[in-house]
């Protein structure tokens, strides 16, 4: 995690968990996140495509519409909207974190570098709480809408595990096709390996990456 922001929402949502795999959506008071507030969002994850239940204030103004009601997948570029949706399936099934790396252009001369987590929620129907942080606050921003965006890294974490030098935490570079971006076939771009659980998240032509999530000991938790 390389943004405040996004840690803060992350401390937050790991407070309030507890011994749980995750907190509740009615356990959520959003006020509490002050400056982060404008860059929440909550999902509706339980169909696919997942939908924008809420969106804050910061994410209609930077991206030029109002996100509420809108499929996730929308948000991103057509090359990374199955990879986005996969992830948000991974995050409500095996209760984990992730965290996306985005590009997003508002013009060829104005892009912005966002970090984007994503966090599940216990209960029915199924949600996920997200926040998108811009990495840094350009003059444009608001004035020029960005466009789709493109996914540069990804990141799992397990919550329950200590998270040393989280911000150090390099995130994982995603293959890019050359050409004209589409594939002539399928290929799995990332498999993450945590522990005794594996998720798949992206089904293309062959392995690109397998990410193992090891060397870390202990039961100490934020």
């Amino acid at each position: 995690m390389h943004q405040n922001g996004t840690q803060r929402v992350y401390e937050y949502w790991n407070e309030l968990r507890g011994q749980h795999a995750a907190p509740a959506r009615s356990d959520i008071a959003p006020a509490a996140l002050g400056r982060s507030l404008a860059h929440l969002f909550i999902l509706d994850a339980g169909d696919v495509p997942g939908r924008f239940r809420l969106a804050g204030t910061w994410l209609g103004s930077a991206f030029g519409h109002e996100l509420t009601g809108h499929a996730f997948g929308a948000l991103f570029g057509r090359d990374d909207r199955m990879l986005a949706q996969r992830v948000v399936d991974a995050v409500r099934s095996e209760s984990a974190v992730a965290i996306l790396d985005l590009t997003a252009k508002a013009d060829p001369e104005r892009l912005l570098d966002m970090e984007m987590v994503l966090l599940p929620l216990a209960g029915e129907p199924s949600r996920v709480l997200g926040a998108i942080h811009p990495c840094g606050q350009p003059f444009w921003l608001g004035a020029f809408p960005l466009g789709p965006a493109r996914v540069t890294g990804v990141r799992l974490i397990d919550p329950d595990r200590p998270l040393f030098n989280l911000a150090n935490r390099p995130a994982i570079p995603l293959a890019r096709r050359r050409g004209d971006g589409r594939p002539s076939a399928p290929r799995r771009l990332l498999r993450v390996i945590d522990g005794n659980r594996a998720a798949a998240i992206v089904q293309r032509e062959r392995p690109a990456l397998h990410l193992i999530d090891g060397g870390r000991t202990g039961d100490d938790r934020r």
